[in-house]
Formats: C-alpha cells, structure tokens, sequence
C-alpha cells in the first residue's frame, strides 16, 4: 500500500508542476520558460501562451493565445533577427506548446484514477500517467529548442537570456510522471501477487 501512495502523490506532484507551467506567462507574468533582461530594468519574460514585457510601473502581456511568433518579439528588442525561415519554424514550434495544459491535464486524470480506484484500476493510472509521462516529455524538447535557438540567438547577438523557473518545473515533472507510472505499476502487480498468495495459503488449511 505504501508504493501504491507514493505512485499517486509522485502523479499529483508532476500534475501540480505541469498546471504551474501552464499558468506561465501571459497568465503569471512571473512564472516564465525564459527571460530577456532589458538595460532599462524591464524584462521580456515567454511562456507557453504569449508573453509579457515587465516595467518598474507595471506589466504589459500578450493575450493567451496558442502559438506566439517569438522572433518577432526579438527583433523589435534591437537584437539582430532570425532569418525568415527560422522565424516560421519557431512560430510553428510554439504552437506545440499547447501541448503542457495537454499533459497536465492526463496528468489530473491518471491522479483521478489513483484516488479512485482499486487494484486493476492502479494499472490504468499507471497507463495514464505514462501517456502524461510521453505529453510531458515531447513539450520538455519542443521547449528546449524553441527557447535554447532564441536564448543561443540572443545570446550571440549582444543580448542576455536567462532560463526561467518553467522549464525546470517541467523537467522535473516529466522524471516525476516517469517514475510515478512505474510505481503504481509495480505496487499494483504486488498487491496483487500478494493477494493471490493469501488466498492459496488460506485454500490449504
């Protein structure tokens, strides 16, 4: 029972990383995948829908909306900008992005099952929560290269990004799904292993 626990609170802790990071900015200015710090004191922080220039006398944010053209956002920094190509590929990128409120939404529903359930039923939470598991991990890579390209442009190009708390949220929450899928697995195959043995000893007395 006790792996069966620890299975579901490892399945409500990468649910509860994968919501924050899916409240990234334009949601909460704050909570962003990265950050460019402008000589001003202001900064652009990215999320996952949009993103938000930050000023000493308020915050300015894109509507939530699926896909953002980042490059463009660059370019009106006075950072050197992408060629056009490379611009469309990123745009096209961001729509993926979508793909954290997708993954943390399984994520809620393999919890559901944990909670609710009972023996065979911890095999579909597991099931599930390997599904939220492969969600978390293809958003963990579209992430990396939407934002590793406009950090390393940046970069290179008089700039400074900065990797913000987002992304770690959800890299945290894909080793965590990872590994909650196979503990209720493996806690409901020896529970049920166990339960089978008491019923043989029992038939024999």
């Amino acid at each position: 029972m006790l792996a069966l626990h620890l299975g579901t609170f490892l399945i409500f802790s990468g649910m509860v990383l994968l919501i924050v990071a899916s409240i990234s900015a334009p949601t909460v200015a704050k909570i962003d995948f990265l950050s460019i710090p402008l000589t001003n004191g202001s900064s652009v922080n990215f999320g996952s829908l949009g993103f938000c220039i930050l000023n000493p006398d308020g915050n300015s944010c894109t509507p939530t909306g699926v896909g953002y053209r980042i490059a463009n956002e660059i370019s009106s920094l006075g950072i050197d900008a992408f060629s056009g190509a490379k611009a469309a590929s990123l745009h096209g990128l961001t729509e993926g992005l979508i793909l954290h409120q997708i993954a943390a939404g399984i994520a809620g529903i393999a919890f559901l099952l944990a909670v609710c359930s009972h023996r065979l039923g911890y095999l579909f939470a597991s099931a599930v929560a390997f599904i939220a598991f492969l969600f978390s991990l293809a958003v963990l890579i579209i992430d990396f290269i939407v934002f590793g390209a406009v950090k390393d442009h940046v970069d290179h190009n008089g700039g400074t990004a900065k990797w913000g708390n987002a992304i770690w949220m959800v890299l945290a929450a894909t080793i965590v799904l990872f590994f909650a899928s196979i503990a209720t697995c493996f806690a409901c195959i020896t529970a049920r292993r166990h339960t089978r043995t008491r019923k043989a000893s029992s038939s024999t007395y």
